[in-house]
C-alpha cells in the first residue's frame, strides 16, 4: 500500500526548496529511501516534479512582481529592483547560473 503522506512531505520539502524558502528536501529524500517502503523511482519522480514547479513558482512570481512595485507592503525597495535590473541586463542569463 502506497503511502500518500511520504509522497506529499517529499514533494512539500521539495517543493519549498526549489523556491525561495529554504528546505532540505534531500534530507527528506534520503531518509526515504533508507525507509526503503516505497519504490525508489517513484520517490525520484515525486521530488524531480516538485523541483521542477518550484522554479516555476519563482518565474511566476518574478514575471508578475513589477505590478506590485509600488505597493505599501511590498518589501524591495525601488533601488533594489534598479540594482537588479542593472545586473541582469549586464549579465543576462548567465547572471542565474549560479542563483
Amino acid at each position: 500500500m502506497l503511502d500518500w503522506g511520504a509522497y506529499a512531505g517529499l514533494f512539500a520539502a521539495a517543493f519549498l526548496g526549489a523556491t525561495l524558502v529554504p528546505a532540505q528536501s534531500e534530507a527528506v529524500l534520503a531518509g526515504l529511501v533508507i525507509a526503503g517502503k516505497q519504490p525508489v523511482l517513484a520517490l525520484f519522480l515525486v521530488a524531480s516534479s516538485a523541483n521542477v514547479l518550484g522554479p516555476l513558482l519563482n518565474w511566476m512570481i518574478g514575471r508578475g512582481v513589477e505590478r506590485f512595485r509600488d505597493r505599501h507592503w511590498f518589501q524591495a525597495s525601488p533601488e533594489a529592483l534598479t540594482k537588479a535590473q542593472r545586473h541582469h541586463e549586464r549579465w543576462g542569463h548567465w547572471s542565474l547560473l549560479a542563483s
